[in-house]
């Protein structure tokens, strides 16, 4: 073996052995999001949910749960919502921009009332998703977010890791474990 072609050898050693400390770094960088308590307009926002029909986020899915189904150690919930729907996502960072999260959210009625089958065939009609079975009575997948319907509930799933959107079988094992709990 020359000198030339002990170098490279070195060379290639060295670089392997820097692209496992670096992935070890980046692993060990993970920490779970830290959540505040609840802010009075929050507080607001979840009892006029549960008002209208919605679960209790908490009673959808455990911080265990979803730091499983990602393998990364997550936060405790953080209370995510919109005008039709209420859940928690649990979300850990990483070195640069990296994030992981698992949100679940129940969508819920207002004045007027809910009609989760209604709502959910509206979904299934204007996102571009594929059908998946065996969860619920239905269920869509379409791009980074799972829709369910499990009448009374109509919930979605969204998984986030610095790999990219494509988490059908996380989102799917999620769903899972909130149909497990809710029809249990």
């Amino acid at each position: 073996m020359g000198l030339l072609d002990k170098a490279v050898k070195l060379a290639s050693t060295a670089k392997d052995q820097y692209e496992e400390l670096r992935s070890t770094r980046d692993e060990m960088s993970v920490k779970p999001v830290a959540v505040s308590a609840l802010d009075e307009h929050q507080q607001s926002v979840l009892r006029r949910a549960m008002a209208h029909g919605a679960p209790d986020p908490a009673a959808l899915l455990s911080r265990a749960e979803a730091s499983h189904v990602l393998g990364v150690e997550l936060g405790e919930g953080r209370l995510i919502y919109d005008d039709s729907s209420i859940g928690l996502e649990f979300a850990a960072a990483g070195r640069r921009t990296d994030r992981w999260s698992v949100g679940v959210s129940a969508w819920h009625g207002d004045g007027d009332g809910f009609f989760p089958r209604e709502q959910y065939q509206f979904i299934a009609e204007h996102v571009e998703g594929a059908t998946l079975d065996g969860l619920g009575q239905a269920a869509v997948w379409s791009g980074s977010v799972l829709y369910v319907l499990a009448e009374p509930l109509l919930f979605h799933v969204e998984v986030r890791t610095p790999a990219g959107n494509d988490h059908r079988p996380e989102a799917s094992a999620v769903a899972r474990r909130v149909l497990a709990r809710v029809e249990g």
